[in-house]
């Protein structure tokens, strides 16, 4: 067999899903010690330097917080989560949306939850197969039993846990509108 073009270089296989997509991480808490070693974690998950922006995290004293806006390969987001999960006392979430109307992901963690990963439609919403739900019921007599499944496939509890930090987000970001000149 003759190849078209034998001396032409062979593709490399990109590290993450073909595609574009982008995407937001929310560093919500995180002790002082540990947020350089975090960016250079990001830094090399991402392949350049993020130069995180930290502030105080009034909700965890001597904790920091901080914010990512990414663009990358459908994936990237799976990389975050792999890279931060593995550090303690870190609580963060990271959304990935897709180009073109894919299917995105969205990961939370908490240190006493762990890592809560969910496929995201288009339009934002949690997808559940039918094939967990069909679970679900085959294994689950009770209407309670059936409610607390579906709440964890949707990850009520780390939504719960991560709410107060998202509402104390919104209250910094309204101070520093009030304080810009």
């Amino acid at each position: 067999m003759r190849l078209a073009n034998p001396g032409a270089a062979m593709k490399t296989i990109p590290v993450v899903g073909y595609g574009p997509a982008h995407g937001y991480l929310y560093i919500h808490s995180t002790p002082r010690v540990m947020a350089k070693n975090i960016e250079w974690s990001l830094d090399e998950a991402l392949g350049h330097s993020c130069n995180l922006k930290w502030s105080l995290q009034s909700l965890n004293p001597g904790g920091l917080r901080s914010e990512l806006s990414w663009n990358g390969l459908i994936g990237t987001g799976s990389r975050l989560a792999s890279v931060l999960r593995g550090w303690h006392y870190l609580i963060f979430e990271i959304h990935e949306v897709a180009a073109q109307g894919g299917e995105g992901a969205m990961y939370m963690h908490t240190p006493e939850l762990g890592l809560f990963h969910s496929a995201v439609g288009p339009h934002g919403d949690l997808l559940i197969n039918e094939n967990q739900i069909n679970r679900i019921l085959k294994e689950n007599m009770s209407t309670s039993k059936i409610v607390e499944e579906l709440e964890n496939f949707v990850g009520k509890a780390w939504d719960n846990a991560l709410e107060p930090f998202r509402l104390g987000r919104e209250k910094s970001l309204a101070a520093t509108d009030k304080l810009s000149v």
